[in-house]
Formats: structure tokens, sequence, C-alpha cells
């Protein structure tokens, strides 16, 4: 056996590998992400204050995608905590459960396993030490799993009026929800386990719609340069789609935000707008088939759609690839 097989090889950590222990993720706002604080008279966190000061236990931003959910959203738990450290984010998933939230066995370095908190008893135990400063948990997609069994008995302890009770946790430590612990969250309407949600959560949270909105649209794109004929072709289409009867398919302002010339809508519309209507439209062609005459209304293919006569493609013969729409 030669020198470099007999020396002892030191067992490699889950740090020398680069991985975290399942649990021990960093879920406060990264302190390099500099996020401004909205102003006092901003409409949407009046509502939101308006919502907490009703007694409500959390706040929800409800919209389809592109309506700016997750961008208030961070932008209110910056604006209301006392301080970038006191803001947690999760993002909930399908397969998300009271083991990722709440507590569960996660591996320990050198082997084996060990109980560890997670986000949300981490919180709500930050908050406690420190009464003093607002705490927010920020949970982006919370529609996404089935919220009673992630929350488990903190659900019933989030309420108002049962803040500062201590109760028992599945491992059969104790948990304290503090008062200064803020709750938002945003969901999509349409995802599947929103009538789970809707029976959880509609006596605890607010919900606050968020819609789509053609003069932040307008503004969105004057801001950054367009031109107002552009500007008026990407809102006529805009609100063409918001007039149509399937809501799934009444997607938000933010999908257009790089619609800034003529080329950067049609590459919005290949690798951005069509596909998400084709997947929206999925069992109705000929809503698809309306929705893209409606684009070639406002963007014609190259050389135009001919005099008023001209008929539009259909789903079967314009399936348009990207590129083909340049």
């Amino acid at each position: 056996m030669n020198s470099m097989t007999s020396n002892r090889v030191r067992p490699l950590s889950l740090e020398d590998l680069g991985v975290t222990p399942i649990g021990m993720e960093t879920v406060s706002l990264p302190a390099e992400e500099e996020i401004e604080r909205l102003p006092d008279d901003n409409e949407v966190l009046t509502k939101v204050r308006a919502a907490l000061e009703m007694g409500f236990a959390g706040v929800i931003l409800s919209g389809p995608p592109g309506t700016g959910k997750s961008w208030y959203a961070k932008r209110i738990a910056h604006t209301i905590a006392g301080e970038p450290e006191a803001i947690r984010i999760v993002q909930f998933h399908t397969s998300y459960q009271y083991e990722d939230f709440m507590e569960g066995f996660a591996p320990k370095d050198g082997g084996g396993f060990e109980l560890q908190k997670k986000s949300f008893p981490l919180l709500c135990e930050d908050a406690t030490e420190r009464p003093d400063i607002i705490h927010v948990l920020l949970i982006d997609e919370i529609s996404r799993c089935d919220v009673a069994r992630v929350f488990g008995e903190a659900l019933t302890y989030m309420e108002v009026d049962k803040r500062g009770l201590e109760f028992t946790l599945a491992s059969g430590s104790s948990l304290v929800v503090p008062r200064n612990l803020v709750i938002l969250a945003t969901m999509n309407p349409w995802d599947k386990g929103v009538d789970e949600l809707d029976v959880a959560l509609e006596r605890r949270f607010a919900q606050i719609d968020m819609l789509p909105d053609v003069l932040a649209l307008r503004a969105i794109l004057a801001d950054k340069g367009a031109d107002r004929a552009l500007i008026d072709r990407v809102a006529a289409f805009f609100e063409g789609v918001q007039k149509l009867d399937d809501e799934m398919v009444r997607l938000g302002h933010a999908y257009f935000n790089n619609c800034i010339d003529e080329a950067s809508a049609r590459r919005a519309w290949d690798f951005r707008l069509f596909p998400f209507f084709k997947k929206a439209c999925r069992l109705d062609k000929d809503m698809l088939s309306e929705i893209i005459r409606m684009w070639l209304r406002s963007f014609p293919p190259e050389g135009g759609i001919g005099d008023g006569g001209a008929i539009l493609p259909t789903v079967e013969d314009t399936q348009l690839q990207p590129g083909q729409a340049t």
C-alpha cells in the first residue's frame, strides 16, 4: 500500500460539499438586497395596515401572475418591519410539509438525525425575544400547498385573540405566536389548492385583490422609454385579453415589462406570452385562436395582414414558434 492510500482520509462534511443541512437554510431577507420602502399613502400598503388594525392574523395579496404581488409583498414587509433582519421569506410548493415549516428531523454533520426547529418557530422566538420590533413572515405562493397541514397546531394560535398563548407542537415542545409577528402572503386565486386554502384561512386572513392594471402597464412602459404608439398597441392587446370570458388568461401587466420597442414586444410574444396562453388555453383552442387574432391586430406579421378583409390564422395553421413573430 503506497503512502497516498495508507494515509487516513478525513470524512467529508456537508459544508465541504457545499450542502446546507435540511432546515438550516437562511430565509432572512438578504442584507445586500436593497428594497425600497413604500410611501405611507400607497394604496396597497394602506389596505394592509387597515386589515391588520381590524384584527386579521395576516394578509394575502391575491391575483393572477404578473400583477406585482411579490413585488408589493417584499416592499410592504420592508416598510412595516422594524429592521431587514426581522423579515423571513418562505416559498411554499406542492411538496412543502409541516416538517419543512414547523419542525422535523434533519441529517447531522457526521451522521444521524436531530430534531430541528424550522422557519416559523425560529421567527416566533426571534419576535418574542424582541417585542418592540415588528417581525414579518412573508409566504410566497401560499396556495401551492395544504396550509392546514403545514401550519398544524399554529394555525389556531395565529389568531389575534390567541397570540401570546403557549401551545404544544407535535414533538412536545412549546411555542408562542407573539403579537409583534405579521404574516404576509401571496397567492394565485386559480391555483388548485385555493379551495382548501379558503376554508382554512378565510376567517384569519384578509385578502386584497391585485388585478391586471392597464394604467400601471402604460406607466411602466413610458418609464422605460417606449413611444406612445407602441404603448397604445400593447395596451390594446392587454385590454382585449382582460375582456375574455376565461379568467385564467387574464395575465398581469408585469408580463409586458420588456415591450419597449417593436422587436422586444415580438420577442415577448414568442418566449413569454404565447407559451403562457398556449398552456392556459390547452383545453380551449377557440380561445387561443382569438388571442392570436388579437395579438396580430396589434402586431401584424412583417409586411402587414393585408386590407381589412384578410383572414387571420387559426391555432392549427399559426403555432408561432420562437422567432416566427419577429
